[in-house]
């Protein structure tokens, strides 16, 4: 081999190490961490709540009736019956509500009474049968603060106390032209009453919200109507958890 080929061939390795140097990729270079301070980001803001955590709304709807006395209970029908509220629950098997009421009370009357005239002087008794009949709508507004308790999962045992006001609904009934009154009959034609109440509530939440059956008996007291008691029980769907 000539020494002029050997100089070209080395020239020629020369330039091609030149050419891969030009075209090979720098080394990645390290990432320099960014030391440029960002302002820390606030937590988002829960708009979806207006009441505090700790604190719940609960609602129902549905019937209740008179159930004692038998003379009260004959002139009442169920009504229709409707709560809301506030819920804590200080213990996973202890909730406490405080609850707002109103409670219908239809009254519908219709009644064959037989009443007998004892004999005057001409020695003749009297007896006849009177048809009474008549409507109205009493109501019932109360409030009252209970506490529950779970026994079962999904059923809880409730007891509380409250108070509210009673309005009968019928003052008097016209028969053949005669105002009637039911002063003494009916509990007070309207007044303020105490409620004592027990009940028990079933709840599930298989379709979403929690939803419940409750079975409620409530007593009513009149305290200026010494001895005149009532007895009420209610049946209502409710709802709770937000």
């Amino acid at each position: 081999m000539h020494i002029g080929s050997i100089r070209r061939t080395a020239a020629l390795a020369a330039l091609a190490a030149l050419v891969l140097c030009a075209i090979a990729p720098l080394p990645a270079r390290a990432e320099q961490p960014d030391t440029y301070d960002h302002p820390a980001k606030r937590a988002a803001v829960d708009t979806s709540r207006f009441l505090p955590r700790w604190l719940h709304l609960h609602a129902g709807i549905g019937v209740g009736w008179i159930a004692s006395p038998i003379a009260i209970r004959q002139l009442y029908q169920a009504g229709q019956g409707y709560e809301a509220g506030l819920e804590a629950r200080p213990a996973s098997d202890w909730r406490v509500r405080l609850t707002g009421e109103y409670q219908t009370l239809p009254i519908v009357i219709d009644k064959a009474f037989r009443f007998v005239i004892p004999a005057g002087l001409d020695g003749e008794v009297v007896a006849d049968t009177v048809q009474l009949e008549g409507t109205g709508q009493g109501w019932l507004g109360s409030g009252r603060l209970e506490a529950q308790k779970a026994l079962i999962p999904g059923f809880w045992a409730v007891g509380g106390f409250g108070g509210g006001y009673l309005t009968s609904g019928l003052n008097a009934v016209n028969v053949l032209g005669t105002s009637f009154s039911f002063e003494g009959v009916l509990p007070g034609v309207s007044g303020w009453v105490l409620m004592p109440t027990l009940g028990g509530i079933a709840e599930s939440d298989f379709l979403g919200p929690t939803l419940a059956l409750e079975v409620r008996w409530t007593g009513i007291v009149m305290p200026e109507r010494a001895g005149e008691h009532l007895q009420a029980w209610s049946i209502r769907i409710g709802w709770s958890g937000y």
